[in-house]
């Protein structure tokens, strides 16, 4: 068996082009080809390749105007013979202009040539269309009556850009040319290996002690290695988790890239929860009004407004989460105290009165609240020493910039430790 070394695809310049045109997506909610095609200097790479288009179109311009104008002469001249015939036959000259003018031919190749000959000279909406239509050939955008939206492929191919980039910081694993498997994770493995069987199956391989013992045979490692070199980890048990991301829309998220930050780590979440077929995920947004999404949904989500109400959130993840097997972590991402409770402002003390009460619901439930502040307001560190002092549930303070590597560093760290309870699925 050979192992071949190749340039890892998440990290070639067209995928991560890719990636930064959805994300230019991500902060642009609701819109339209329109909307995109007016605000294209507000975009960054979506504006870059669409300037490419426009480059690419205005070079051509000379060329393919030149071209109709000819055919239009070559038109007009074959209907002014026609016409000249016409009036010797003895046909009414307005009826003869009228036939010119109202060629259907003729008005195609003018508006045509007229169309070359006052393009602007910068991005316009066909560059715009032209780049966004790509991303719709290759499954990543919808595009309906105008109307762009990322699709679940375009979701995940962020998601799997986001989880790498975080996984490299905390693991702080150089970038570049490496090897790699097939992108996944399965069960956890110990931390010994032992000879492989038949039947084992090599995505548990011990890569390094395999490549030592080809090097102790005194064999070459491009020369391949042989059944008896691989070593094998074995797979241990894991517990099941089903998880709750619960992203808070209100209109303060908008400021400092938060409401990004917050769909970026939701969707490495959903990725990296994605890789052990056993664990869950929900995925909720929430301002006055609560709605569940499927995980990959969140990147159509960056639109923020209205008034906080976690304890409606709290509330619709635990109830439509009560039957789910496993040990169940909700993760709440917000910026904003409490005020809200069923659509009716109540102020922060009323409202910190409710969560409270949800918060001591989920502790009957069994479920572990994580509650992951981005901002350190005073009525926020009152909220968050209110859910400590009753042991409701843990707090952690974080910014934009570091959100994605908190959640993930968590999640990570609860799977580490639920395997070792005994109760565990």
């Amino acid at each position: 068996m050979m192992i071949q070394v190749r340039q890892c695809d998440r990290c070639s310049p067209e995928k991560s082009d890719q990636v930064d045109v959805l994300r230019d997506l991500v902060d642009w909610p609701g819109r339209t080809v329109d909307d995109i095609s007016r605000q294209i200097h507000a975009y960054g790479t979506l504006k870059d390749k669409a300037k490419q288009e426009a480059d690419k179109r205005l070079s051509q311009r000379p060329s393919k105007l030149q071209e109709y104008e000819q055919r239009l002469k070559d038109y007009e001249e074959a209907m002014s013979l026609q016409a000249a015939e016409q009036l010797l036959d003895g046909e009414e000259a307005d009826e003869v202009a009228d036939r010119i003018l109202s060629d259907k031919v003729r008005t195609e190749l003018e508006a045509a040539a007229n169309s070359l000959r006052y393009q602007p000279d910068d991005v316009d909406y066909r560059d715009v269309e032209s780049v966004l239509e790509e991303f719709r050939e290759k499954g990543y955008l919808d595009i309906e009556k105008g109307k762009v939206t990322i699709t679940s492929k375009g979701a995940r191919l962020l998601a799997d850009q986001a989880l790498a980039g975080l996984m490299r910081k905390l693991a702080c694993i150089d970038t570049g040319t490496h090897m790699t498997e097939e992108i996944g994770y399965g069960a956890e493995v110990s931390t010994s290996s032992r000879p492989y069987q038949i039947g084992d199956e090599y995505t548990y391989a011990d890569i390094e002690r395999t490549l030592l013992n080809t090097l102790e045979r005194g064999s070459n490692i491009q020369d391949g290695l042989k059944a008896d070199d691989f070593r094998i980890f074995e797979p241990q048990h894991q517990t099941r988790i089903a998880a709750g991301i619960i992203v808070d829309i209100s209109a303060s998220m908008l400021s400092d890239g938060k409401l990004g930050a917050a769909i970026e780590a939701s969707l490495a979440l959903m990725q990296l929860i994605g890789r052990d077929p056993k664990d869950s995920l929900r995925a909720f947004t929430f301002s006055e009004k609560v709605k569940q999404i499927p995980p990959w949904a969140l990147a159509n989500e960056a639109t923020g407004g209205g008034s906080t109400d976690i304890r409606a959130a709290m509330r619709t993840y635990r109830v439509v989460s009560q039957h789910d097997k496993g040990d169940r972590q909700a993760y709440l991402i917000t910026d904003a105290e409490p005020n809200t409770e069923d659509g009716s402002y109540v102020g922060f003390e009323n409202a910190m009165t409710g969560v409270i009460n949800e918060a001591m619901r989920f502790r009957d439930a069994g479920i572990t609240l994580n509650v992951i502040m981005l901002s350190e307001s005073p009525a926020l560190k009152e909220f968050a020493r209110g859910l400590a002092r009753k042991n409701l549930g843990r707090v952690l303070f974080t910014t934009a910039k570091d959100l994605g590597k908190t959640v993930i560093e968590d999640y990570l760290r609860t799977k580490s430790a639920a395997k070792h309870k005994p109760w565990g699925y």
